[in-house]
């Protein structure tokens, strides 16, 4: 089951859902089901640094380069 993240249109919330083809998807906050898929940020390992779509390095370096820190 895929994890996708989504805004509810009504009241903006921001929340993550497990999806199978049969889920119904609902804001837990106001229960509205017109919500809208948010394309979010991931991260990678390649060539034995972290990177970060989002840049600015993982959650633990100061710097832009996890190098430092893994």
């Amino acid at each position: 089951m895929p994890l996708y993240e989504f805004r509810c249109k009504e009241c903006g919330t921001k929340f993550e859902e497990l999806v199978t083809s049969k889920t119904v998807v609902e804001c837990p906050k106001c229960h509205s089901q017109r919500v809208g898929k948010v394309v979010s940020a991931f991260g990678f390992k390649s060539s034995g640094e972290f990177s970060s779509s989002g840049g600015g390095g993982c959650s633990g370096c100061a710097g832009g380069s996890c190098a430092s820190c893994h």
